[in-house]
């Protein structure tokens, strides 16, 4: 089965994660688990604690924070395992994030070598 990963993203300016949703994350993850389509999940922490890294003309020039746009930033992904796109946009629409921001559905592209 192909491999997609779901990553969700939000404007903390605009609206963000609550703390009720502790137990909708929960029930996602053990659903994901006990459907045997789970492949990864993780987090991240608030985008001010990330480095946005850059190589121009043989120059690498490193930023404190997420510098590459303004507004909506990635705050986690999930990488499932299963039929088709149409599955894992299934999936997408439970990620809590997707009521006040976004899932990008992308299909993972897997090397054999």
């Amino acid at each position: 089965m192909p491999k997609f990963a779901l990553m969700y993203q939000y404007d903390p300016a605009v609206a963000g994660p609550t703390e009720d949703e502790l137990q909708e994350w929960l029930d996602l993850d053990k659903e994901a688990r006990g459907a045997g389509v789970l492949v990864h999940e993780a987090g991240f922490h608030d985008a001010g604690a990330a480095r946005t890294v850059c190589v121009r003309d043989a120059a690498t020039i490193v930023d404190d924070g997420v510098t590459a746009a303004p507004g909506a930033v990635v705050a986690g992904f999930y990488v499932v395992d299963v039929a088709d796109i149409n599955a894992a946009t299934s999936w997408a629409r439970r990620i809590p994030t997707a009521r006040y921001g976004s899932v990008d559905v992308r299909p993972v592209v897997e090397y054999d070598g």
